[in-house]
């Protein structure tokens, strides 16, 4: 049997199809998901988990007030021009005192023609103090109009707040942390 030398023109061109098939397996891991780790990894490139913005986050319920804090859901009832219609306030408050959240209203049983609606409301929680305002809709019902809130905190019932419904034409509001 004879052997056969490679001259150079054949050489380069297995060296070319092991380049080609080196590039078609990265592009083949690449449009799986599949990553190739970087051998020498900068600041820039390490990953870093991002947790969800505040908005996003579930509030937790406290077991007393403490500071002030209005995280939750609250629902009860408030009473405007509409008459006596049902609520649902869920409120996020930062460290600042800043409070976020969605004040959801819906018909109470007394009051079936009442609408159903909701819309964003930004307050703050100063001392014992809640301000709350309407921010913008989320679901408007026809002529209605967002309504704003003032409540005195209570470090004694503190899964209750009651308080005066601010806008013209309103009254009073009861609402229960649930």
């Amino acid at each position: 049997m004879r052997s056969r030398q490679l001259s150079s023109g054949q050489r380069r061109g297995g060296v070319r199809v092991t380049a080609v098939t080196a590039a078609i397996a990265a592009v083949g891991l690449f449009g799986s998901g599949c990553m190739i780790g970087n051998l020498n990894p900068t600041a820039e490139s390490t990953t870093r988990e991002i947790p969800p913005p505040p908005e996003l986050s579930t509030p937790s319920r406290p077991s007393s007030l403490t500071s002030g804090s209005v995280n939750g859901s609250w629902e009860g009832t408030y009473t405007c021009n509409q008459g006596l219609t049902r609520m649902r306030l869920t409120l996020v408050q930062r460290s600042t005192g800043r409070v976020t959240g969605i004040f959801r209203f819906s018909p109470d049983s007394s009051n079936p023609s009442a609408l159903s609606g909701s819309f964003m409301v930004t307050g703050t929680v100063t001392g014992s103090s809640l301000i709350l305002r309407g921010d913008r809709w989320i679901s408007r019902p026809g002529d209605y109009e967002m309504v704003s809130l003032s409540a005195r905190l209570s470090s004694s019932n503190p899964d209750q707040l009651q308080g005066r419904v601010t806008s013209s034409g309103c009254s009073t509001f009861s609402i229960q942390r649930g």
